[in-house]
């Protein structure tokens, strides 16, 4: 790991995985400057002391150029994009803020001189799994090599932004660190209302720490690599730090297959008081998998830090607490 002379930018700070890569940035010592599009750092980052803050907006380039030539950024974490089921229901928007956004920053990347990018993709562009190697039951671990396959427009516009990247890392020059983040599940996905995409594992997590019930008919029997919110962070953290990043694309998971049944017999002896029930089954949801994230071990020294128990039961603290303040 290299630590950058000049301060990482992360945009979208104020975001759920954003705050976190803020948090473990300045942990390891290195300079941050967090931008969003909120006016302040909002609650997420609160308590961060001396944390330098820009507003930004990723739809202007001219803001966004500024911002880093002020700034004067190596590295940029680029997490910034507006989240939940409209991304689908709306593709222009998605395209016009998430890809269009991420084309911006490019762009300003490229003309303020900035060597590295990381940004966030996601495992969902992975193909139907279903009576594969790599779906149920034998999970063989996805490299990043599989041919991808985006169906809705979310995937087809994360697999855009990598192909971008991957462009402008051979006209350009410019590193890049494309993360195909697992499911993740975060105490924040609920208490900060983000719509889409938090699962049946988060609804459990909040049902355990509330103590309410909790029943789901079927897909007991799902392997998916269950990330925790902070091992994602980490990720990034790790891409940001990393002496170079050849491989381009990272899987960022537990490299690991959980299952909802197993995942509900850990909230019931961490919550014994909670009634959680998961019925047998699969889900019908194409890319769910096991993730080898071996290239990011060698190449990130990325580990994730967060076995299925210790995840759900720092989640669970954490919904309690906040709660509690």
């Amino acid at each position: 790991m290299t630590m950058s002379t000049t301060p990482i930018l992360v945009t979208g700070a104020a975001g759920v995985v954003g705050s976190h890569t803020v948090r473990q940035l300045r942990e390891r010592g290195a300079a941050v400057v967090a931008a969003d599009i909120l006016p302040g750092p909002g609650p997420l980052l609160d308590g961060l002391d001396g944390l330098e803050y820009r507003r930004i907006d990723i739809q202007d380039l001219a803001q966004v150029l500024d911002v880093l030539r002020d700034v004067r950024s190596e590295r940029v974490v680029h997490l910034a994009a507006l989240v939940g089921d409209w991304y689908n229901r709306h593709p222009l928007a998605n395209h016009t803020v998430n890809v269009g956004g991420f084309l911006n920053v490019l762009e300003a990347c490229r003309l303020s001189g900035v060597r590295r990018l990381v940004f966030a993709s996601t495992w969902s562009l992975y193909p139907e799994f279903h009576g594969t190697q790599h779906g149920h039951p034998d999970y063989v671990p996805v490299p990043e090599d599989t041919p991808p396959l985006p169906v809705r427009p979310y995937e087809i516009g994360k697999y855009s932004c990598e192909r971008m990247a991957a462009w402008f890392n051979h006209v350009y020059g410019l590193e890049f660190a494309a993360l195909r983040f697992g499911g993740y599940y975060a105490a924040e996905r609920r208490f900060h209302k983000e719509p889409r995409g938090a699962g049946p594992l988060t609804d459990m997590l909040m049902a355990a720490a509330f103590r309410r019930p909790f029943h789901l008919e079927t897909g007991g029997d799902q392997g998916f690599d269950a990330v925790h919110v902070k091992d994602c962070a980490h990720g990034c953290v790790c891409a940001a730090l990393a002496t170079a990043t050849p491989g381009g694309i990272y899987n960022v998971g537990t490299g690991q297959a959980a299952t909802l049944r197993r995942a509900a017999e850990i909230l019931r002896e961490l919550a014994p008081e909670s009634k959680i029930e998961v019925g047998p089954g699969l889900l019908s949801v194409k890319h769910y998998c096991r993730l080898d994230v071996g290239r990011a071990r060698r190449e990130l020294a990325y580990s994730p830090r967060f076995p299925l128990r210790e995840g759900l039961a720092d989640c669970l603290a954490e919904i309690r607490r906040v709660a509690v303040a």
